[in-house]
């Protein structure tokens, strides 16, 4: 009877260890699993395609391109159609970087727009895409922000053209070659602010319907815009430019640049 008891006491003990083993791996797995996932959200962007005048068949495309540059560089998106967002100014003001996308017309009301000035003056970071120029263009304070206003475009819309690379050292641009040649919607542009640093310009003897034949910049940025980070790209109108590796390269160190102030080299 004592050599019973004695048996089936080591073989609670052993039961005992493996559940407490069992119950340390779970721990440290769980603890692993948190530290990956929080590493992958070496920062937190805001996607924004809300569109109230002319829809882009491309945005769809762009939010997938944006998925996909989110889970393979590790940071956080969040994609909204919904200008509600702005209401809450402290979850704003988590935000690394804020792209509007292809957004149009006057998406944002007054509450809202005071929220996204405070966002920039508090060191928040702004991505313009496209038609971003073609957004609330009433409201001059957002058209500094952009660094620029949409004056039309050639018609036909559609063409191809020679890009020049002015900024090779900026992380949107430095995987970019001297001379680009690219088919997009060619914007012409009113209002450009002098705070602006051209990263890249069209070259208007390329192509028809240019009203900027002197100097046509395309994609720009403001180190410093009332405390924040401002970068606009008039690219993106094609649907397939965002499956083009090299667009995708120019958003993805745009929006690093906007959500670290990252600096690609001198």
């Amino acid at each position: 009877m004592m050599i019973q008891t004695k048996w089936v006491d080591k073989v609670m003990a052993r039961k005992i260890i493996v559940v407490l083993l069992g119950l340390f791996t779970l721990v440290s797995t769980s603890s692993y699993a948190q530290r990956i996932e929080q590493n992958q959200e070496q920062f937190r962007v805001l996607l924004f395609t809300k569109s109230l005048d002319y829809q882009h068949h491309s945005v769809t495309n762009g939010v997938q391109m944006f998925k996909e540059l989110a889970q393979d560089n590790h940071f956080a998106l969040t994609w909204t159609t919904q200008s509600d967002i702005f209401d809450d100014q402290e979850n704003l003001n988590e935000m690394d970087a804020i792209v509007f996308m292809n957004t149009s017309g006057d998406i944002l009301n007054e509450d809202q727009r005071k929220a996204l000035q405070a966002y920039m003056r508090q060191g928040g970071g702004f991505v313009a895409i496209h038609s971003a120029s073609f957004t609330m263009m009433e409201w001059p304070w957002y058209v500094k922000l952009v660094g620029g206003v949409w004056n039309r475009h050639p018609n036909p819309g559609i063409s191809t053209a020679i890009v020049n690379n002015e900024k090779p050292n900026h992380p949107a641009t430095a995987h970019i070659p001297n001379k680009w040649v690219l088919t997009e919607e060619w914007y012409n542009y009113l209002e450009l602010s002098d705070n602006i640093e051209v990263a890249l310009t069209v070259d208007e003897s390329t192509f028809t319907g240019g009203k900027m034949p002197n100097y046509h910049p395309i994609a720009w940025y403001q180190e410093d815009f009332e405390g924040g980070r401002s970068f606009h790209t008039g690219l993106g109108h094609p649907e397939g430019i965002y499956d083009n590796p090299w667009y995708r390269q120019h958003i993805l160190g745009a929006v690093w640049w906007a959500a670290t102030g990252g600096k690609a080299f001198e």
